[in-house]
């Protein structure tokens, strides 16, 4: 009996060596699965956090372009309205001092100077009428022979004339020269943001 013991005993043995190796090949494939879904969860957070950074970022991105947009349009903006409020009180000193001037002895030759263009463009004839300003009007009677009427439109001086007969106009006032510089003004490409 000793021998079936002892055979006993080494197939018990056998039996037990290959049960523990079938036990560590499945121990060792289980962790193996187990370590393989470790890094797919690790590497699936690790993706999830990636996009929850950079939907973050794009989201940060668009909301700092929006507000340096906003922030350029107020600037161009304050600027804007300090430019035009520069050119308003330049123009509205201008037209101060040519009020000053109208009021001086020098606007008679101002007037003589006025005639002189109309003269180039338009023949002072019976059919040409000279509008002026109503305080203007007995100057202008003593400077021509044509007819002058008065013009409402006419703020700060200078003449205006018509030709009827060729339907001819010729503006030399000093309200429509200052318009024409306000404009030249504002549309110099120096003072263009």
């Amino acid at each position: 009996m000793d021998k079936n013991t002892e055979k006993l005993e080494m197939f018990r043995k056998a039996i037990q060596q290959q049960a523990d190796e079938e036990l560590a090949a499945v121990t060792a494939e289980m962790q193996a699965r187990r370590a393989s879904a470790e890094r797919s969860r690790a590497e699936l957070s690790a993706k999830t956090e990636l996009d929850k950074i950079k939907t973050e970022t794009s989201r940060a991105n668009a909301q700092f372009k929006r507000d340096m947009s906003k922030c350029d349009y107020e600037m161009k903006k304050s600027v804007l309205d300090h430019r035009n409020r520069l050119i308003t009180d330049f123009f509205a000193d201008t037209e101060e001092k040519l009020r000053a001037y109208v009021a001086s002895d020098l606007y008679e030759g101002c007037l003589k100077r006025a005639l002189e263009k109309i003269r180039s463009t338009i023949a002072i004839d019976s059919a040409t009428v000279i509008y002026a300003r109503e305080q203007d009007i007995p100057l202008v009677r003593s400077l021509i022979s044509c007819e002058v009427a008065a013009d409402s439109t006419i703020r700060l001086g200078g003449l205006r004339a018509m030709c009827r007969s060729k339907n001819v106009f010729c503006d030399v006032t000093l309200d429509a020269a200052l318009q024409d510089e306000k404009q030249k003004f504002i549309e110099k490409k120096e003072l263009m943001l």
